[in-house]
């Protein structure tokens, strides 16, 4: 028996999707839900379900004392921890303990829309803002860059053009819902160790109040599809081997972003990892994106000179890990161009309201 635990800090529907999803399963199940804010509605959903035990730990414990919390996870046996709507950055002991065995679900398609200050309707308002027609769910391995661990499975949404954040979001909970849940049976595989008795016995559960499993999919195609690379299956299979399958935990060596790299190029051109051909883009590393500057400058200078900023900040990333470097030099002088606009027009509002005021 597998056992997760979920690290939450808000409302808990993905958590107990996850819960419903296992529970009638005798191989994997939730047995601990930890919550780092007080009076989260996570704890409130959980308490319809006695078998898992619901626990609140203050922020002063994941910032002092981290490995209280490692040692609860070892005490309760858990093989794997997933993140659903966990906002806390995870304490480096946490995620070095379980390497591998961590997960994060994110509303966006890793690498664009990620990584600190992108999360919940920002990521949204944002693909919005940018004119994007796809978004969609990613489902990535927790590591200490923010975002940035190996992907493990994508899904796709389409943006229409009368979507809004909200009902952006309605179609990113749809995907996460069921996305996760096979993710998670997918990372278990990687780690189980099968007996002869039960080899060849699935991992999925029965169905769940409605809740039908989808066949497992693998999501290299998909992922090649949306960094805009050529995949072949059977060149992947020959040259990678480990990451286009179930490989051994020794072939995956090296950072998160070292593994990211290494899998994109061998998916995009069929030769072997260590022998993959240079990418010039990646090489030059990725333009500044100007994302903190624009943020500034909208909340103190100009709101609508910096929301546009922002939005090109947003897409220096996307365009940079999809091969695009002259978009991605683009996106970030002109997100320079209007931070530097928001400045301006800031300074002259307050230039010119100081006399106003003092006059009236």
């Amino acid at each position: 028996m597998k056992k997760i635990a979920i690290f939450a800090s808000g409302n808990g529907s993905n958590a107990e999707n996850i819960y419903k999803f296992f529970a009638n399963g005798n191989r994997v199940r939730v047995a601990l839900v930890i919550y780092d804010r007080p009076g989260a509605r996570v704890a409130e959903r959980m308490a319809a379900y006695p078998d898992v035990k619901t626990l609140y730990i203050p922020k002063s414990v994941w910032a002092e004392n981290p490995q209280e919390i490692l040692d609860l996870l070892r005490e309760e046996g858990i093989d794997m921890v997933v993140l659903a709507g966990f906002l806390r950055f995870v304490p480096q002991e946490l995620t070095e303990a379980y390497a591998g065995r961590m997960l994060n679900i994110h509303p966006s398609l890793v690498p664009a829309y990620s990584g600190p200050g992108m999360y919940g309707d920002k990521i949204h308002q944002a693909v919005i803002a940018a004119g994007e027609t796809k978004s969609g769910v990613t489902v990535h391995y927790v590591s200490d860059v923010v975002d940035g661990g190996e992907i493990l499975m994508q899904e796709e949404v389409e943006v229409a053009a009368d979507d809004t954040p909200e009902s952006l979001a309605e179609k990113i909970h749809a995907v996460e819902y069921s996305l996760y849940p096979r993710a998670i049976v997918k990372a278990l595989g990687r780690i189980e160790s099968p007996s002869a008795d039960n080899i060849n016995e699935p991992m999925l559960p029965p169905a769940v109040e409605g809740i039908t499993p989808p066949p497992l999919r693998e999501p290299a195609e998909e992922w090649a599809e949306t960094l805009g690379v050529s995949y072949d299956p059977e060149k992947v299979a020959v040259a990678t081997g480990k990451y286009a399958g179930e490989g051994d935990d020794e072939d995956r060596t090296g950072t998160s972003e070292d593994i990211k790299d290494r899998s994109v190029n061998a998916m995009a051109s069929g030769t072997g990892l260590n022998n993959r051909p240079p990418r010039p883009h990646v090489d030059e590393g990725m333009p500044p994106t100007y994302l903190v500057w624009a943020v500034v400058m909208t909340v103190l200078c100009c709101l609508p000179a910096g929301v546009v900023a922002i939005v090109f900040a947003c897409q220096v990333s996307s365009k940079f890990y999809a091969g695009d470097m002259e978009g991605a030099l683009r996106a970030s002088e002109r997100a320079q161009i209007w931070i530097i606009v928001s400045f301006v027009l800031g300074v002259l509002a307050n230039t010119l309201s100081l006399p106003i005021m003092l006059l009236f």
